[in-house]
């Protein structure tokens, strides 16, 4: 048997009034799925082997979520170098859960303020939302995506 792996990308396209730019925001949705190399009934056994792959996933992953909680309080990230300066976050823990991510540090320099502006707001909102560091990068903010989930999972990891 060999395995295939197929992803599944989810695109939203916005223009932002900031700056002259598109942004793309992009989740990848990964699942592996097993197939015989023999070409009989190849699509039926990848139709199986795909309703069994999505049932077992969603349980997994629904599970999983479940049991991630967070010890209250607030918790600092360690500062996250990048080509274009430096991040730091906050994680605020209430109930077991992310209730706000706050920015304490992020490059002065006037181009990556107009993209933080835009990128910023996106990955703290999804943050809460997935309750945890696993974010979508926003085309054209990839330094700061690595700044900020770097710090985000610190936090993170110190909320545990």
């Amino acid at each position: 048997m060999s395995k295939i792996k197929k992803t599944a990308l989810i695109g939203v396209v916005g223009a932002s009034a900031l700056t002259a730019g598109y942004y793309t925001f992009v989740k990848p949705n990964t699942q592996t799925l097993n197939t015989t190399s023999t070409s009989q009934n190849t699509n039926q056994d990848i139709k199986k082997e795909n309703n069994t792959t999505k049932s077992t996933s969603t349980n997994n992953s629904s599970s999983t979520k479940e049991e991630v909680t967070y010890k209250d309080g607030t918790y600092t990230g360690a500062v996250t170098k990048t080509n274009k300066g430096d991040f730091q976050v906050s994680v605020v823990v209430q109930g077991g859960k992310i209730s706000n991510v706050n920015v304490l540090l992020q490059p002065d320099e006037e181009f990556s303020q107009s993209i933080n502006k835009t990128a910023l707001p996106k990955y703290v909102e999804e943050a809460i939302e997935v309750q945890s560091s696993d974010i979508a990068l926003v085309s054209g903010a990839s330094e700061t995506f690595k700044g900020f989930k770097g710090s985000l999972q610190d936090a993170l990891n110190k909320a545990k």
